[in-house]
């Protein structure tokens, strides 16, 4: 039911829960999943030197425009944009970041689905995850089955959209504060296993002696850079939502400095928990998109208790993976509570099924209905590629404009939070020249690769 005339939209109770819950939004299966195989693809140490330049050069001044963007106007994402500038085309740079964020929500719990039901499989004992299963063979039956795909998208979906329903305090920044130091737990454990297996030392070497001859090659660049923006979450207007909900007191270098520093160091800690059991048992660091799934395991399998580690595995990503889905949802839910005047229960419900009638296509993609289609391409990739190459690169580019041109440049130098005028000018030029072109590169080779 709705309720017209309620503001509903809440605040953070405190920094530190801010800071938690930035740091869930943040840290997803991006940081484990995907950094683990494209830091495989891409000669590893040498990929991550250029990876932590890309962080502090793009990531970190486009994190802190968000933020200051969503603070100094204390609205959703899309009017966040339209009070600092209502003139046209540049009020619409709000909805171009609730695009990517709505487009990945249509496949992001599709995948949270998938290790759920992994999470499922290895707290019953799975016959299928002992020695000697055919785990790619495996995991592409789990995926197909149109039933099984459904169930555990929309479970994820049901309970990120209750803890959403719950408000900022009570909902969102509660449960950051429970799941995130969990993770962490998790997170270390893992890594402390990893890093005892005769593997760890060719990891160790894999990661931080960088094979200098990869920087030669243009790939390495554009997939770092395109790593780092898919892993800080920046463009999806989540960060601006987030930060609409600051008191005007929170410094936000600070707390940008915290989200990406702590997501880069998540990232790097989870590299130490795969990459040891991958070569500990010979296996090849540039599997792919797989290596969670078909790859580990099969190493899980093979090791001495593995049944308990392959469980902690995917109860970290299913922490990983929640986290972000709670931060998907909580754009649209906001823009819902703002524009339409819904109360945020009735809100989140919306976006909720919303969002599950959006993932069918992604969820069953993989069975019946690519047979259906005749498709050569799964219906999730197609919407990933349009995501991550077309509507997130085209969001980052204006919002780098947006507060390197169109924001008053003395007004974006105070809402920022940084305090002297030769870091307030790098900010500055680098959203206006460094950080457009830079994803303008990934962008365009996001295209030539289709």
């Amino acid at each position: 039911m709705t309720a017209r005339g309620t503001d509903d939209r809440g605040q953070w109770k405190s920094s530190h829960g801010f800071v938690l819950a930035a740091l869930g939004s943040a840290i997803g299966l991006g940081n484990i999943w995907r950094f683990s195989y494209v830091v495989g693809e891409n000669g590893g140490g040498a990929f991550i030197v250029v990876y932590l330049a890309a962080v502090i050069a793009l990531g970190l001044p486009v994190l802190i425009a968000e933020l200051a963007i969503g603070q100094k106007t204390r609205a959703d994402a899309v009017a966040a944009f339209e009070r600092i500038s209502p003139a046209k085309p540049w009020r619409w740079t709000g909805w171009l970041g609730v695009t990517a964020g709505i487009a990945i929500l249509a496949y992001y719990p599709v995948i949270a689905g998938w290790v759920a039901q992994y999470l499922w499989f290895y707290a019953v004992g799975e016959p299928f995850l002992r020695p000697g299963s055919d785990f790619a063979a495996h995991f592409e039956a789990s995926i197909a089955d149109p039933f099984h795909a459904v169930l555990w998208y929309g479970a994820v979906i049901a309970v990120a959209a209750a803890i959403v329903a719950s408000g900022i305090e009570r909902g969102i920044e509660l449960a950051s504060k429970v799941l995130m130091p969990l993770f962490v737990v998790l997170v270390v454990l893992l890594a402390g296993y990893g890093l005892s297996l005769p593997g760890a030392s060719r990891a160790f070497r894999f990661l931080f002696s960088p094979n200098w001859i990869f920087l030669l090659e243009p790939r390495t660049y554009l997939a770092a850079i395109g790593q780092a923006f898919f892993s800080i979450g920046v463009a999806m207007a989540i960060l601006v939502t987030y930060g609409s909900y600051l008191p005007n007191r929170e410094k936000l270098p600070r707390a940008a400095l915290a989200i990406a520093s702590g997501d880069t160091l998540i990232a790097l800690v989870a590299g130490m928990m795969i990459f040891p059991a991958v070569f500990s048992y010979d296996l090849d660091p540039a599997h792919g998109p797989t290596l969670a799934f078909a790859v580990l395991p099969e190493v899980f399998a093979s090791m001495p208790g593995g049944r308990w580690i392959g469980l902690g595995f995917f109860l970290l990503l299913q922490v990983a993976a929640l986290t972000s889905v709670m931060a998907l949802l909580e754009v649209p839910v906001s823009l819902a509570v703002s524009k339409l005047r819904w109360r945020r229960p009735f809100s989140a419900l919306v976006v909720a099924f919303a969002a599950f009638l959006m993932g069918l296509p992604a969820a069953l993609g993989y069975g019946f209905l690519r047979e259906i289609l005749s498709m050569s391409v799964p219906p999730l990739d197609l919407i990933d590629h349009f995501a991550s190459n077309i509507v997130l690169p085209l969001s980052g580019i204006a919002i780098a404009l947006f507060a390197g041109w169109i924001w008053p440049t003395p007004d974006a130098m105070r809402s920022s939070g940084l305090t002297t005028m030769p870091i307030r000018q790098l900010w500055i030029w680098s959203l206006r020249v460094v950080v457009p072109g830079a994803i303008a590169l990934v962008m365009i080779k996001g295209l030539l690769s289709v």
